[in-house]
């Protein structure tokens, strides 16, 4: 992973601290998006977050979040 990446990453885990289960959240187009699809996912699998109602920006996040 390059810095920029990184960077990128962290960023995206930053935000979703701020993302709590019920919530409607705007899921956004880029690869820092991406990052934070990624992220979201992983904690709906694993249960630390539920009844998350998420609208996506464009097709392929649409994609991306299912």
């Amino acid at each position: 992973m390059s810095e920029r990446d990184a960077q990128k990453r962290a960023a995206a885990e930053r935000a979703v601290e701020y993302v709590r289960s019920g919530m409607r959240l705007g899921l956004g187009t880029g690869s820092t998006a991406a990052h934070v699809v990624d992220i979201v996912g992983g904690r709906l699998r694993d249960g630390s977050l539920r009844d998350i109602v998420a609208v996506p920006t464009s097709r392929a996040t649409e994609e991306q979040a299912r």
